[in-house]
């Protein structure tokens, strides 16, 4: 059985919710903190069985003064992984990054359909659907309690996606100093300055399309995704994924006046827990520029 205790363990996990940024903040960390060799290890939620030494090799080995860490998106609101976050790294920082309700369903539910998942045709579709499967989508105050509980309020840090979208660096600042991390400049990151980029389209039914798709899975199941990550990130990627890519319309006023409505007590629960005013998540007059603000500097998961 593995000593844990052996083990480096990182001492901050980015908890998600998903489309809150967290591909933007790992970009930016890159070669600043010790991350995993892969963005998502997904360790906590559905590879536990591989082990805390699988888990903890994964990060390599940085410099002692560097703080650890990783971004785990699907964790949020999954009670098993919370308590197994607590139970290897008991002294474990949590960081948890809120968005918009409507804004982030609707961008999740864009990178779904990019990565050709079997999701609804249509966006309303998609959440009502969930819904009726039980799924819960936003309910950000009922498990940012829970993060409490289980961690202490001290060692959880509550952001806000706006503010990654209105002043990157002080967003980026405090992370660094919450995680004990050097502060990361910009305009000298890997990312060359404060861009946030907006969720992919959905690839068209086009054969070429099609076999660019499976090519890349078929890549990534062989153990070539930083490969296929890095490419990613270079301007020949973006010139020839164009020509296979359909952009959705904005998010209509109706789908988020009902979504905004629905977790409205979730909202103001938020309000109170963290003393935020999130009077433009609820105000219906605020709903166009949120939403254009959205799809103009939305940030990838």
């Amino acid at each position: 059985m593995t000593d844990r205790k052996a083990l480096r363990m990182p001492g901050f996990v980015h908890v998600g919710p998903p489309r809150t940024g967290t591909t933007w903040l790992h970009e930016v960390m890159l070669g600043h903190i010790g991350l995993p060799s892969e963005k998502e290890t997904r360790f906590f939620d559905v590879r536990y069985d591989r082990g805390a030494k699988w888990y903890s090799d994964l990060f390599g080995d940085y410099p002692s003064d560097v703080p650890g860490g990783e971004m785990g998106p699907t964790y949020f609101s999954n009670a098993i992984s919370r308590e197994r976050i607590k139970h290897d790294i008991p002294d474990c920082k949590i960081i948890v990054t809120f968005r918009e309700p409507a804004a982030r369903l609707y961008s999740l539910y864009r990178l779904l359909r990019s990565e050709r998942r079997p999701v609804n045709d249509t966006f309303d579709g998609y959440w009502r659907f969930q819904i009726n499967c039980g799924a819960d989508l936003c309910s950000y105050a009922t498990h940012l309690k829970r993060w409490h509980e289980t961690f202490g309020t001290s060692r959880v840090l509550v952001l806000f996606y706006e503010d990654l979208s209105s002043n990157p660096q002080a967003y980026l600042d405090s992370v660094c100093d919450f995680v004990g991390s050097r502060r990361i400049a910009l305009d000298r990151s890997k990312v060359g300055g404060a861009k946030v980029y907006s969720a992919p389209g959905a690839a068209r039914s086009n054969p070429v399309a099609h076999l660019t798709v499976e090519t890349i899975d078929w890549l990534s199941r062989h153990g070539a995704r930083p490969l296929i990550q890095l490419g990613q990130r270079t301007a020949l990627w973006k010139i020839m994924r164009r020509p296979f890519v359909e952009y959705f319309p904005p998010l209509s006023d109706e789908s988020a006046d009902e979504i905004r409505a629905m977790m409205l007590p979730e909202t103001e629960e938020l309000e109170h827990l963290t003393g935020r005013d999130l009077s433009r998540w609820k105000d219906i007059a605020h709903r166009k520029l949120d939403h254009d603000t959205a799809d103009i500097r939305s940030a990838a998961r």
